[in-house]
């Protein structure tokens, strides 16, 4: 009877009923896929555009300055070493040549992998170039740096193009044995390249963790878009084809 007076409500209920079932549906099998979009993409983005904000309406980080007096108040010539060390492999003279030789190797390999690498490392550099010029933040002049900087300060190139080129060598061996000494070493090596740029002073720690933030998101991004382990899973079906045919 309730049918037949209230047809419409019935079916906007069963209608309700399956958009749930198929969100549940959806949950249950791609929740490994949307936690790690929520945690590696969504997240960093988040902080990124949290930073962002506070820097177009000038409005300043209180903690920054502090910190970076406290860690210039604690240098050492062992420190000064590390950090120029980790500041001239973070440039373009030592980037250009590992971002060439990352690319050789993983064309010689399976050609969609080059063309992730130099997406996710090319993507960074260009989208840095254009951010420089958006934002304008000068840099930090709190002392005289080892090596000093001419142009803008947010984001950090380094902490970008570091946390880039981390993140493409963990995806491309993360089906791999070595996938966890990737992960550790690209985190260190990332912490190292940020510590590095705020401690020499020609960054702010917000410079550097926006970079890298933004970096992380961007790596993840275009491994969701363009699947680079399918070219490594196809590569080791074919050789295992090859190894049967024997």
């Amino acid at each position: 009877m309730q049918f037949l007076f209230y047809p419409d409500a019935t079916m906007t209920r069963g209608h309700h009923h399956r958009h749930l079932d198929r969100l549940d549906h959806l949950l249950r099998t791609h929740w490994r896929t949307l936690l790690l979009l929520f945690a590696l993409v969504l997240l960093p983005l988040w902080g990124f555009g949290e930073i962002a904000e506070q820097l177009l309406q000038k409005e300043p980080i209180p903690f920054e300055v502090p910190l970076m007096l406290w860690i210039h108040g604690h240098a050492s010539a062992f420190q000064n070493g590390v950090a120029v060390t980790f500041s001239l492999l973070g440039s373009a003279r030592g980037m250009i040549p590992i971002a060439l030789v990352l690319f050789v190797v993983l064309y010689r390999l399976r050609h969609r992998l080059a063309w992730f690498a130099l997406l996710s490392l090319g993507g960074v550099a260009g989208l840095n170039f254009v951010m420089k010029q958006l934002f304008e933040r000068p840099r930090p002049s709190l002392w005289t740096p080892a090596l000093p900087e001419n142009d803008s300060s947010f984001p950090s190139g380094h902490a970008m193009f570091a946390a880039a080129l981390a993140a493409t060598v963990v995806v491309v061996l993360w089906r791999t044995r070595w996938h966890w000494l990737a992960l550790v070493l690209g985190v260190l090596y990332v912490l190292g390249m940020m510590w590095s740029r705020v401690y020499i002073g020609v960054h702010y720690p917000s410079d550097v963790t926006a970079g890298a933030l933004f970096s992380l998101a961007w790596v993840v991004a275009l491994t969701r878009v363009l699947h680079p382990q399918r070219a490594l899973e196809a590569g080791r079906s074919q050789g295992e084809e090859v190894h049967a045919s024997r």
